[in-house]
């Protein structure tokens, strides 16, 4: 906990300091200052003063509200450049915190490395964040990339298919015995990056190129629950090219399944909804 606060420092520092100045202003009951003031001088509604008339007038809630709203639009400045989540901490935070930051305090980039991937798929579907950098030398194209491997299991296409598994194997082989028991039998399409298991970080063209085409082939399914080791590159490009389709897609609904952090790292038995 304390890793990840630090971690957030930069934004609980700007949210302690709106919430100061709130404070502040009753605790100091600064409005009481300008009593003098006002009872010497009596402010009229024009031009050149509206603003402090009508701020005096109000009291202490027109004094906070005008501070807050100027720290804020200071804070909202300063973040445009900021990139969120540079840390090495697992982000695991909730998707409310992502987007506080990004549609309040402003931050408009946010880094997906060390993201769960079922985060990483909400929170680009969702626009959250403006861009997602990511610095193409940790994630090098593969020169002479063999075709990615597409296994189908349990697969009728004459059959009304309304939920599917879809397995996308990238940096780690996914076992059989991973997959959640109440979802094993589903009709499921395996895809794996490389079928001589060489699962290192690589940017995928043809992996991702191979997962749109394999989707596009499907008829409208109702559910499609996805079981991925992709990394963050790949992911988002996945995404994009795939998923992010508004409603001209056939997929209705899709659930990202997260892979637990220990013993043989199976999938949770529930996944998170994504629309």
């Amino acid at each position: 906990m304390v890793k990840k606060i630090k971690a957030n420092f930069r934004q609980v520092g700007e949210i302690i300091a709106l919430v100061i100045v709130v404070l502040g202003v009753y605790i100091l009951d600064i409005f009481s200052l300008f009593k003098n003031y006002l009872m010497e001088y009596e402010l009229k509604p024009e031009l050149g003063n509206i603003i402090l008339y009508y701020l005096l007038n109000i009291g202490n809630i027109g004094l906070s509200i005008v501070l807050f709203w100027r720290l804020l639009k200071f804070f909202r400045k300063i973040n445009k450049e900021f990139i969120m989540n540079n840390s090495n901490v697992y982000h695991d935070y909730p998707f409310f915190w992502y987007w506080f930051c990004a549609r309040i305090l402003g931050i408009k980039k946010c880094n997906l490395i060390l993201v769960p991937i079922y985060m990483q798929f909400k929170l680009v579907i969702e626009d959250i964040f403006d861009e997602y950098p990511l610095d193409e030398d940790d994630f090098p194209v593969i020169k002479d990339e063999a075709d990615s491997d597409v296994k189908e299991i349990n697969m009728d296409m004459d059959m009304e298919l309304s939920e599917i598994n879809l397995i996308l194997e990238d940096t780690y082989v996914i076992e059989s015995r991973q997959i959640p028991f109440s979802k094993k039998d589903l009709p499921t399409i395996k895809i794996s990056r490389n079928i001589n298991n060489n699962h290192t970080r690589h940017f995928s063209p043809k992996f991702i190129q191979k997962i749109s085409e394999e989707i596009r082939k499907l008829p409208q399914i109702n559910r499609i629950n996805i079981y991925a080791t992709t990394n963050p590159m790949n992911t988002l490009r996945i995404i994009r090219t795939t998923f992010k389709m508004a409603d001209r897609g056939n997929i209705d609904h899709i659930f990202v399944y997260q892979q637990e952090n220990k013993g043989i790292r199976v999938f949770c038995e529930k996944g998170y909804k994504i629309y």
